[in-house]
Formats: structure tokens, C-alpha cells, sequence
């Protein structure tokens, strides 16, 4: 089995049906989510990384906003390539280990 790098998952998912496609998006939802709990400071009500959770809640919303277009089969918004670059981008930028994301998708 040949190792998966981000840049061969947007061939995957546009040969993914619908509902793989919504399935692969709410893991990576999912996955986002629990990397912004990071934010948080430990055993309290308070975040130690408000900017980077500001910019984990704006990545969930992209990639909602985006499952939501696949969802209703509506062609307008971000296309699929800008969305997946946006994604590789902020994962970047908040540090978050692509190989991490890619072990946990489908």
C-alpha cells in the first residue's frame, strides 16, 4: 500500500460518490475539532490560544460550508481545488501534521 499525501486526496474524494464525500468531510470536521482543543486551557473554562482557535472555528466553517455544498449538489462557492488548498494551508499554519489528518480519514 502506497502512503496517501495530501496532495492525492482531491483525486479520492471527486471519485468518491456523495455520501463518501459527505462521510470523508464530516471525519475531517471532526478531526478538526478535536485539534482546536488543543486551544483550550487545560482543566478551566479558558482558551490559551484564542487566535488560533479563532482561525480552527474559521477552518470548520470553510469546510462546513463546503460539505453543505456537496450536500445540496449546489455548484456554487469555493471550487473543490481551492477548498483543499485552503485546508492543506490552515493545517499548516496551526501546525497540525497533514499525516495525522490523512491516518484518520477514510
Amino acid at each position: 500500500m502506497t502512503e496517501r499525501t495530501w496532495h492525492d486526496e482531491l483525486p479520492r474524494f471527486r471519485a468518491m460518490t456523495q455520501i463518501d464525500q459527505l462521510g470523508w468531510l464530516s471525519q475531517l470536521l471532526h478531526l478538526i475539532s478535536m485539534f482546536a482543543r488543543d486551544t483550550y486551557e487545560v482543566g478551566t473554562d479558558g482558551v490559551a490560544k484564542p487566535s488560533d482557535l479563532r482561525r480552527f472555528n474559521e477552518l470548520i466553517h470553510r469546510v462546513a460550508t463546503f460539505q453543505k455544498k456537496v450536500a445540496t449538489a449546489n455548484q456554487q462557492g469555493m471550487p473543490d481545488a481551492d477548498i483543499f488548498a485552503l485546508i492543506e494551508h490552515e493545517l499548516f499554519v496551526l501546525n497540525v501534521a497533514i499525516d495525522d489528518v490523512l491516518r484518520h480519514l477514510p
